[in-house]
């Protein structure tokens, strides 16, 4: 008998807090909503000269995480986000102030600035995969195993 009134005590305390009314939280109406979304439908290309290089933004910059390209182009001077990964490790993109290349990426507005979330980059004779279709940075591992492939002939 006093095992049965020793296991209805939890049960019951278990009961009380399941049976508290849950509110959800409501979204704050005077933030926009930000559609991170790749749609890449929706993709321009960029030819231009590189004016600076972000290798890591700094909080005060206000400008997402990872690295930058300054590109002056045409049509006027374009801020592309190349991700985490794009200048770390083997075969990493190198680019220097005053080399011409090609992005290829969405535009998006991040923190009220329009900035061009570049899936690739063409510079150095090569084509350096930054994103895939979906807007996901490659690691460097996963590079690695990208050019590995290529060399072997698509070899699993």
């Amino acid at each position: 008998m006093k095992w049965r009134f020793s296991a209805l005590g939890p049960l019951a305390l278990a009961l009380c807090v399941f049976a508290l009314p849950l509110h959800a939280q409501t979204s704050d109406p005077t933030k926009p909503v930000v559609h991170l979304r790749y749609d890449i439908t929706q993709e321009i290309t960029f030819t231009g000269a590189v004016s600076s290089v972000v290798r890591a933004s700094a909080r005060e910059t206000k400008k997402e995480g990872g690295s930058h390209l300054m590109v002056q182009t045409t049509s006027g001077k374009v801020d592309a986000n190349l991700g985490e990964f794009a200048m770390r490790g083997k075969d990493a993109l190198t680019v220097t102030p005053g080399q011409l290349i090609q992005l290829t990426g969405v535009m998006k507005t991040v923190h009220g600035q329009q900035v061009l979330i570049a899936r690739l980059v063409q510079a150095n004779g090569k084509v350096y995969k930054i994103r895939n279709e979906h807007g996901f940075t490659y690691h460097p591992v996963a590079r690695k195993n990208q050019t590995k492939s290529a060399t072997k002939g698509g070899q699993l």
